[in-house]
């Protein structure tokens, strides 16, 4: 390995990176937004549908707190919540009890390549004797033939309830960070091997057994997880999508093919798989220029925002496209879950961002006449249920859609100066009360580790994390404290408690027994 190499195996990286620390108007690219595949609707104020189940209006006491700088959510199993949390010297993972908050252990993270353009979460699996793990990356001594590249790590896997250690793999330049083989168990993750190509491995965390190779996943040339069981593939200069199970490809089409010429998840991504519609839905930042992104803030043009992305449903068990969806995006409704949605089983329709016009001003990035709307969609079919009105856009952040915990049985569209609960089977204005409360989330960032990644990179810099919560009421506004309403829309559920984490704790909450 040689410092052409290390160019090399970083070439990608920052072009992820600019998506996420450029320029504010060229990271919009990363973001979702949607056009229905027919004529949408012309955007009305609906009347108010028939109001759900009423929602416990009383504020709820938290059963205990941690002081703690969190950068997001926890992952709860086993009576267990993991959750990362800024220090002094970086990031670590803490462990506590659902029951009663107790700190069982805690382990530095190291974030890894991923750092420069993935929010650092925890990631929890199972053995295959049923014992659940917390699975991450640590800091490792960089072998004599470093290539010039100071972040290499091991990945390790520590029991979740006790904190013993269940393996130490050596040190590695893994590409991905540590993830559950097939979403379900043991430890996979991505690493560069010599010749600068992608390689899977699949450790048994019993055994300590690594498997590597074409046996665990054949693709070539460089590749990463984008959703469920489904990759990005670059070789020979050219981007695919690739669904593999079980070391087994069982399609593989152009990125450009499906999503447009210019497209790329470089650019940004957001993948929603449903098992039981056999369907992926996802969305792809596009370039529509002939520059590179990173070369933006060095032109003087107009981008037309509608060109920028676009959503697509795609029959997992083929990869036949079923239907496009110009100028949208799903990155603005990755905080809801879709157990209540149409993708889930549910009744809801699952939801998109749309650029109804405006464009981003170069070298400036500024926006002009920029509007956005939210609009609920047939998963099968790509047509529009039902949409928002408008909202006006001047930053990457505004969508339409406030961000909240829902299963996706409501959002919160609108911004918080006017904002509107809306019921994802209708389109609806929801009944609420102002003493109804929900929980809003904000973004999250941490200081990545000095020196790196590659021997002449300072380091440093700020990367994303994911989020943490604050009370709000319908209108997206903070509110003083929980309700026990609120605390029904929140995942994060482990033996009758809701563990979340918030602006400088961690806090535990016993769910009242009708919601159990």
């Amino acid at each position: 390995m040689n410092r052409s190499r290390s160019a090399r195996l970083f070439g990608r990286l920052k072009s992820v990176g600019f998506g996420v620390t450029a320029v504010g108007a060229a990271v919009l690219l990363s973001a979702c937004t949607m056009i229905p595949f027919p004529p949408a609707p012309i955007a009305t104020t609906p009347p108010a549908s028939t109001a759900p189940a009423a929602r416990n209006t009383e504020t709820a006491t938290a059963a205990w707190e941690v002081a703690l700088d969190p950068i997001g959510q926890p992952v709860v199993a086993d009576g267990v919540a993991l959750v990362y949390a800024k220090t002094a010297t970086g990031v670590n993972a803490h462990a506590f009890s659902v029951a009663d908050g107790k700190q069982l252990w805690t382990q530095p993270v190291h974030p890894g390549l991923e750092a420069v353009g993935v929010p650092l979460e925890p990631a929890v699996t199972r053995t295959a004797g049923g014992r659940s793990a917390a699975i991450f990356l640590q800091a490792a001594a960089p072998p004599a033939d470093d290539g010039g590249v100071a972040w290499w790590t091991s990945p390790v896997a520590f029991d979740l309830r006790t904190g013993k250690e269940l393996y130490r793999g050596r040190e590695e330049l893994v590409s991905t960070r540590p993830f559950a083989c097939d979403d379900l168990q043991e430890m996979c993750f991505i690493a560069y091997d010599e010749t600068s190509q992608s390689v899977e491995h699949w450790v048994d965390l019993e055994s300590g057994e690594d498997l590597a190779g074409p046996e665990i996943n054949p693709l070539p040339g460089n590749f990463r997880p984008v959703g469920k069981q489904l990759y990005s593939v670059v070789a020979d200069g050219i981007e695919t999508l690739a669904h593999v199970s079980f070391g087994e490809v069982l399609w593989e089409v152009e990125i450009e093919t499906v999503f447009g010429k210019g497209a790329t998840t470089d650019m940004g991504w957001h993948f929603n798989y449903s098992e039981k519609l056999d369907l992926y839905v996802g969305s792809v930042g596009i370039n529509p220029t002939n520059f590179s992104p990173d070369k933006f803030t060095e032109q003087s043009f107009s981008l037309n925002l509608r060109e920028t992305t676009k959503t697509v449903g795609l029959r997992a068990s083929s990869g036949r496209v079923l239907w496009t969806a110009e100028g949208t995006q799903l990155e603005c409704a990755k905080t809801l879950g879709t157990a209540a949605s149409k993708l889930g089983g549910g009744d809801g329709y699952p939801v998109r961002c749309e650029y109804v016009d405006g464009h981003i001003e170069f070298p400036a990035g500024t926006y002009r006449g920029s509007h956005s709307k939210v609009v609920g969609y047939d998963p099968l079919t790509g047509k529009a249920a039902w949409e928002s009105k408008p909202v006006e856009v001047h930053s990457w952040e505004t969508t339409g859609l406030i961000p909240s915990a829902s299963h996706g049985d409501f959002v919160i569209t609108g911004h918080y100066a006017d904002s509107t609960l809306v019921d994802t089977r209708t389109g609806k204005f929801r009944g609420a009360s102002f003493q109804d409360g929900f929980v809003c989330w904000e973004e999250t960032t941490y200081t990545m580790p000095l020196n790196g990644p590659n021997k002449d990179q300072p380091g440093g810099g700020i990367a994303a994390g994911s989020r943490t919560a604050f009370p709000c009421l319908k209108s997206g506004s903070p509110a003083p404290s929980l309700t026990y309403g609120a605390l029904t829309d929140v995942s994060t559920v482990d033996s009758d408690m809701a563990v979340i984490s918030f602006k400088g704790k961690v806090a535990g909450y016993k769910l009242l027994k009708e919601f159990v």
